[in-house]
């Protein structure tokens, strides 16, 4: 499985909104600078970060992003799957039972002049472990919530303003 940029930068995205005081919206120019990308492209994140209702966006001169949730009620499962879908990461087919099934056992060993035919693990097995495999995946992202990945500051969450340290960062042009 491989993963797409875009959960990385909605990971960033969804950390810096859980450290960003949640009455005040940080400004979405603010966020694709820091971060390195077009405001379309920031758009294009945030919609699905929306649409799984982890943010929202407000409008206006004082508009921005803003969480809709405490960080500690968003999981790293919730951003893993409004950026990647829900869907499994192996679909089967039925081509692997197609193809590897030995309804006619005797006739094939008999073709092949075979004594036995031990499959006691058949290759449509393996998808089995594909599947166990992103059960345990989506499991552990699901332990891990954005409060446990946040900086602290004397054993509390740290919440603040970005907005005065990403304008004070900006790049000069």
């Amino acid at each position: 499985m491989k993963a797409k940029p875009s959960l990385e930068q909605a990971l960033c995205i969804v950390a810096l909104l859980g450290i960003q005081d949640r009455t005040i919206p940080l400004h979405s120019r603010l966020v694709a600078e820091r971060l390195g990308i077009s405001t379309s492209y920031l758009k294009k994140i945030v919609q699905k970060l929306s649409g799984a209702e982890i943010v929202k966006t407000t409008a206006g001169r004082d508009g921005g992003i803003v969480l809709t949730r405490d960080p500690h009620e968003i999981t790293l499962l919730d951003v893993f799957d409004a950026i990647e879908g829900a869907s499994p990461f192996v679909k089967n087919t039925g081509l692997v039972k197609k193809v590897f099934s030995f309804d006619q056992k005797e006739a094939f060993m008999a073709t092949y002049a075979l004594k036995d035919l031990k499959d006691s693990q058949p290759v449509a097995n393996v998808l089995a472990v594909f599947g166990h495999a992103e059960e345990l995946f989506r499991q552990q992202l699901a332990t891990l919530n954005i409060r446990d990945i946040l900086p602290t500051t004397e054993n509390q969450p740290l919440e603040l303003d970005w907005t005065k340290w990403l304008t004070a960062q900006r790049p000069t042009e």
